[in-house]
């Protein structure tokens, strides 16, 4: 029993303020501000070849036009007029042209709605108009021969100025309690259910803070989601009904997002995006499924974002939440003119802190769902706590409220769902596998975040049951796994025993039936936050930051036998051991000195020459691992589109074999010097002179010439391959130490050199000397990453008693850099690969296993794994510790991406949160446990994983040994590999 004060701080909560919103429908909101700025720009089409734009006085033309046709039909208000489109400025002109009816519309997205769900709508409309254009009428061809429909072509209407009418007063026959658009799910009967939603309902949100996420006119807001998802809603009628600019984007997202201030969208898509790669981005806000602390902690750094939540029947959302960054995050407090109430099974509210169910009333609840009076009735009762006579809807979630009146949601009470923000209700999936001639039983779990279907008995076609799901059922609610049984376990009481299914279907993978795709290969465009991702042993349906959706249909065995290698092993041997990439750039470095050299003695140039090569050597060799221009080579190189032919992609992707030029011009730079000083020392000989007569300025610069030939042989000595491997820190320190008094001594050279030709100006001198100008260029190359030292701050975080991650805040690196941190800068010389996060509180990166007090070096500077932006599908295997260079990648892919790790004891080793984010994000990564499971065939497995996925690379990360032999042994049977090795 509440207390007196308890149960009088709990009603505080419950209530949003109570506002008077200043517009009853969201026509009126619209037709303001089209009169009121009628040269603004209401719409830019982003999905046309050129992108169009509309002012807001062409738009409500346009929509008045439509209009009055529509009303010629009979359409008017209380009826409801199927809205069969695509995105774009046509589907924004038919939904101002039904609203402006008194209509309701019905968005279904014609291309990728099913045809059973288009039947449902119709017959349920009532009417006989249904809006369409030329892409999307071919889909009511066989529907018009069973009704009686008047399909409307907008696009069509749109283009015939001469079909403009007159008007001498506006149409607008909406009034607050008219319909304004209906959404449709997937029901409980395996049909779609219609919510039906109201302008009061909808202009309540978006007319007023903060459902109108302060747009005004001058604000641009992005319509980037389905048009059957009821936030798409939010995005147009938050956008229009403000004096918004509303960008409709096309297959390609990145357009869009650069010029938007509004971001509306689901958690899923946001993780994609980092905020700092579009700055004017000042608004976000998310909803359809749970957000994260760390990805509203990154978005709250950046923009204002707000973390919502809301069923489709409380109108898109009812509670709202300004996430402050470091806070705890929850989808905060109910919105204006809205109630949230958290009750027990007895419609009793709850203490504080006490989880119940979530019921919602207020100005936002729906009018219920379209022909379901039961279920309408079932969901939706009489405010108990109203004295108004209004609904309350029972949400269906639980949650408890917080001390400071925010709700904190602990899940879904009841099978109903959502899926990648569209809901789907797992009985009426259940219904439609039990409908399949022959199912016995039939029901559905979510698993992992994936839609598993169990069926008996177990010898049913899978391809078949799931083709019968497809012609009922939304893509987004299709199961992605499909398990055929011989009989369901029960419980005691009868019931399916759900508990027992959900461990067959984690543990039994060998008897795992898939879901087989057409084998044919397709390329389906849909909307990226719909977009199901497949996966099984068997076969995968991937979808790309791109919004493009592949379909393989080949057995992904790893197991299988490896086929012959393509080549004779001479050729094998020539191509992809001795002539690869590092070897070719080093020959092409040779040859070009050899060129040089030619044409010096063609020439018949003066010896003085031979000291120019030597610089110009030693600049190339210093200059191509400097952190600037190995990301600037990396970004060009990285840059080439994705549709670009492979075999282009394919060789730009070897970039990281740079190595060769700095290893070339460094034994050039050498040879070269060697050569100068041996001519400069012949040269005072054969002048009839000794050493003792030479003048101390010509003999200084003949003794330090000799002493850079020494210590320029002992760096590429000890830079060899064989003893760099074997005496790494040896190899480093005299890398660092002996170069840099090598430089001093070039310096000291120069000037004395310099000086002792002079004619009359030294300054002169110097200036016009070339080899002066390379040695500030190699100086500064050197310094520059001493330049960019600094100790920063660290948080320690974990991971197990194998692995730390350290968070760092001074900045945020790209996929596939590495960062140069020590305890003492001078003594070490460690390099890390970085990993951005996915969802951090502000700028920074985390890094594997590095010490805990860190200064850093240099800038993050690329690496490997930059190189899986020039690919549609890759594989990325990784081994032990190498998985920390490819976690950048797996929390923010840009393709397709599957995963082989091995590893000994990976979750003992390297922590749950690895593992799970691995799990979140490639839901079939191989996680190989090389103590349980013995050594893998890491060739096998890497080429029958790039098989069955249709990757178009593979990038391993290992020791050298392993590296070699996988990028050899896939390379010689014609799968692209890319691995560094000691030599890169």
């Amino acid at each position: 029993m509440l207390s007196p004060k308890d149960l009088q701080l709990i009603r505080s909560f419950e209530n949003g303020e109570s506002t008077s919103c200043p517009f009853s429908t969201v026509t009126s909101a619209f037709y303001h501000h089209a009169f009121s700025q009628p040269a603004a720009i209401a719409l830019r089409d982003m999905s046309l070849p050129q992108p169009k734009e509309l002012t807001y006085y062409d738009l409500a033309r346009q929509a008045q036009n439509l209009a009055l046709k529509l009303r010629r039909l009979g359409v008017g208000p209380g009826q409801r007029v199927p809205l069969l489109v695509k995105r774009g400025i046509d589907m924004i002109i038919g939904i101002w042209a039904v609203l402006s009816c008194g209509a309701q519309y019905v968005p279904l997205d014609g291309g990728v709605v099913p045809d059973s769900t288009i039947r449902v709508v119709t017959e349920q409309s009532g009417g006989i108009v249904i809006l369409c254009v030329n892409s999307t009428e071919h889909r009511l061809r066989e529907l018009r021969r069973q009704q009686p429909l008047v399909p409307i072509l907008i696009d069509e209407l749109c283009q015939h100025r001469d079909n403009y009418e007159p008007q001498e007063e506006l149409l607008d026959l909406a009034t607050d309690d008219s319909g304004c658009y209906v959404i449709y799910t997937s029901g409980t009967t395996g049909k779609p259910k219609g919510v039906d939603v109201t302008h009061r309902n909808v202009a309540n949100l978006v007319c007023q803070a903060p459902g109108n996420l302060s747009v005004r006119p001058g604000i641009i807001v992005g319509s980037t989601l389905n048009i059957s998802f009821d936030m798409a809603a939010w995005e147009i009628f938050a956008c229009l009904c403000n004096g918004g600019t509303l960008v409709m984007r096309g297959p390609q997202w990145e357009p869009t997002l650069r010029q938007i201030n509004v971001l509306i969208c689901t958690p899923t898509i946001l993780s994609r995006y980092h905020p700092e790669a579009y700055p004017q981005i000042k608004v976000v806000a998310t909803a359809g499924e749970p957000s994260s602390q760390q990805l509203a902690d990154l978005w709250a750094a950046h923009t204002t974002y707000w973390n919502c939540c809301g069923p489709t029947e409380t109108t898109i959302v009812n509670t709202m939440s300004k996430h402050v960054v470091g806070e705890p995050l929850s989808i905060g407090k109910p919105t204006p003119n809205n109630t949230v109430y958290i009750l027990d099974s007895q419609l009793r509210r709850v203490d504080i802190g006490s989880a119940g169910s979530m019921w919602a009333g207020g100005d936002g609840v729906s009018r219920g769902y379209v022909g379901l009076e039961s279920k309408t009735r079932e969901n939706y009762i009489t405010n108990v706590y109203s004295k108004n006579g209004s609904k309350m809807y029972k949400t269906g979630d639980l949650g408890y409220w917080r001390p400071d009146g925010n709700i904190e949601i602990l899940g879904r009470a009841d099978d109903q769902v959502k899926v990648k923000g569209f809901r789907v209700e797992l009985d009426g999936i259940s219904a439609t596998l039990a409908s399949f001639p022959g199912v016995i039983r039939a029901t559905v779990l979510i698993i992992d975040g994936e839609i598993h279907g169990f069926v008996s008995p177990a010898h049913h076609n899978i391809s078949d049951v799931l083709s019968h799901t497809k012609k009922s059922q939304p893509y987004y609610a299709v199961p992605q796994k499909i398990h055929a049984l011989a009989q369901l376990p029960l419980t005691a009481n009868g019931k399916i025993d759900k508990r027992a299914l959900r461990v067959i279907a984690t543990t039994q993978v060998t008897n795992l039936q898939p879901v087989a795709p057409p084998a044919v290969r397709e390329k389906i465009n849909v909307d990226l936050e719909a977009a199901m991702e497949t996966r099984s042993l068997a076969s995968f349906i991937t979808c790309t930051s791109s919004a493009t959706c592949y379909t393989q249909d080949e057995k992904c065995d790893l197991s299988r036998e490896l086929p012959n290698k393509k080549q004779g092993r001479l050729i094998q041997g020539l191509r992809h051991k001795i002539f690869i990439i590092y070897r070719t750039l080093l020959s092409i470095v040779w040859f070009l000195n050899v060129g040089v050299l030619i044409a010096l003695v063609v020439a018949q140039s003066d010896s003085e020459w031979l000291g120019i090569m030597a610089a110009a050597n030693l600049v190339t060799c210093v200059m191509i691992r400097q952190d600037l221009v190995i990301n600037l080579l990396y970004t060009l190189t990285c840059s080439i589109p994705k549709n670009a032919p492979l075999w282009i992609r394919s060789r730009c992707a070897e970039i990281y074999h740079l190595g060769g030029i700095h290893s070339g011009a460094g034994i050039c730079a050498t040879v070269w010097l060697f050569v100068s000083t041996i001519q400069y020392t012949l040269d005072h000989l054969t002048d009839g002179g000794s050493l003792r007569e030479m003048n101390p300025n010509s003999l200084a610069v003949l003794v330090l010439s000799w002493m850079l030939c020494f210590l320029c042989l002992i760096l590429v000595a000890f830079a060899w391959p064989a003893f760099r491997k074997l005496y790494h820190n040896q190899f480093e320190r005299i890398h660092r130490f002996v170069g840099w008094l090598t430089l001093v001594l070039f310096w000291i050279r120069t000037v004395l050199y310099i000086y002792g030709r002079r004619a009359n100006d030294i300054g002169l001198a110097f200036v016009q000397n070339p080899i002066f100008w390379m040695l500030i260029v190699v100086t500064l190359c050197v310094a520059s990453s001493w330049l960019y030292l600094r100790r920063v701050p660290v948080e320690s975080e974990v991971l197990s008693d194998h692995a730390i991650r350290l968070h760092f805040s001074y900045t945020t690196p790209i996929n596939g850099t590495f960062t140069r941190i020590s305890q003492r800068p001078l003594l070490e010389w460690h390099s890390f690969a970085t990993i951005p996060k996915p969802k951090p509180s502000g700028k920074g990166y985390s890094l594997i296993n590095p010490p805990t007090e860190l200064w850093v070096r240099g800038m993050p500077t690329c690496g490997v794994m930059r190189i899986a932006t020039l690919f549609n599908r890759v594989v990325l295997i990784a081994t032990g510790s190498g998985i920390g260079p490819v976690l950048g990648h797996i929390n923010n892919p840009t393709c397709a991406t599957q995963l082989i790790w091995s590893t000994p004891h990976p979750e003992a080793k390297f922590g749950k949160e690895i593992i799970g984010n691995i799990r979140r994000n490639i839901p079939d990564a191989v996680i190989h446990d090389t103590r349980k499971q013995g050594r893998p065939d890491l060739v096998r497995m890497g080429y029958n994983m790039a098989r069955g996925f249709g990757a178009e690379a593979v990038i391993i990360i290992a020791n050298e040994k392993i590296t070699k032999k996988v990028v050899y042994g896939l390379q010689t049977r014609g799968i692209p590999a890319y691995g560094a090795i000691w030599d890169s």
